[in-house]
């Protein structure tokens, strides 16, 4: 019998769309025995437990009908190990379990309390605007840390430092802020897809999101980050200056909508529903 080298969580809120993708791309190798894997269904409106059910016989899927990615991370934990790492993944990525496996290798090792890997932003299907912005968004100095963000990691010391989750929308961001960078591995054999958003609109409801979320969060952002590294880069390459353009001309847009929405909008969540259309299930 196969022993389980870590926990993996993932929350999911109406993802019948792709959270059948997620767990059969993470069920693909025979590493994937490894790993225990909890579904946490939130709220869900849609099929997404059976989905996972059908994609993943062997995970643990729960379902709940309080919303909320925090509350269901909570939840979710309740059935991990306590002695193991736990992964957290959101449910419209793509990872193969030896990715994984490498991610949580520095954290059974001891060398951190918290790792991530790199991600590879797939463009296909997006319009011009949203491609440019892409390009930009990925020279950002930050990503030299590697992506702390749906896919990352955490020891079983790191867990006891940020759980339970409060309930903010800047789940990911809350965690990676919990931690001094050299606290947090990077782990660069494990590599994992994310799709950007087909349109500029879902885009800039996107990054609305994002930017309305961690300014709500008390810790502070790590030393060196921002848009002003990210302009230092681009200034010595002059071919990279209209795509930073148009990720500047996003960002001002962003900040212009969130400076003149009522507080009433505060609570509302924007996802990207373009990268979850027309998914042919397994």
């Amino acid at each position: 019998m196969t022993h389980p080298v870590a926990t993996v969580l993932v929350p999911a809120w109406n993802e019948s769309g792709v959270i059948g993708r997620t767990l059969s791309g993470l069920l693909s190798s025979p590493a994937a025995e490894t790993l225990r894997i909890v579904v946490i269904a939130n709220a869900c409106t849609d099929a997404t437990a059976a989905v996972a059910r059908a994609a993943a016989p062997q995970a643990l899927v729960l379902e709940t009908p309080v919303p909320g990615k925090c509350h269901a991370l909570n939840l979710g934990l309740a059935h991990a190990d306590p002695r193991l790492p736990v992964v957290v993944l959101d449910a419209d990525l793509q990872v193969g379990a030896a990715d994984v496996l490498a991610l949580v290798a520095p954290l059974r090792a001891g060398q951190a309390l918290a790792a991530c890997g790199r991600m590879d932003l797939s463009t296909e299907g997006a319009s011009a605007p949203v491609r440019a912005w892409a390009r930009a968004w990925a020279r950002n100095p930050y990503f030299a840390r590697g992506k702390f963000g749906g896919l990352f990691a955490l020891s079983p010391m790191g867990v006891r430092r940020v759980f339970p989750l409060p309930p903010v929308t800047a789940d990911d961001e809350h965690i990676r802020r919990s931690f001094a960078p050299d606290e947090i591995a990077l782990a660069s054999e494990c590599r994992f897809i994310a799709r950007a958003p087909r349109t500029l609109a879902a885009l800039i409801r996107t990054r609305r999101r994002s930017l309305r979320g961690t300014r709500a969060l008390r810790a502070a952002r790590p030393a060196g980050e921002g848009a002003h590294p990210m302009l230092r880069a681009a200034l010595a390459h002059p071919a990279w200056w209209p795509d930073l353009a148009v990720f500047l001309g996003v960002a001002a847009w962003v900040r212009l909508l969130l400076a003149l929405e009522p507080r009433s909008a505060a609570r509302r969540w924007e996802r990207d529903t373009t990268t979850r259309e027309s998914v042919v299930q397994p």
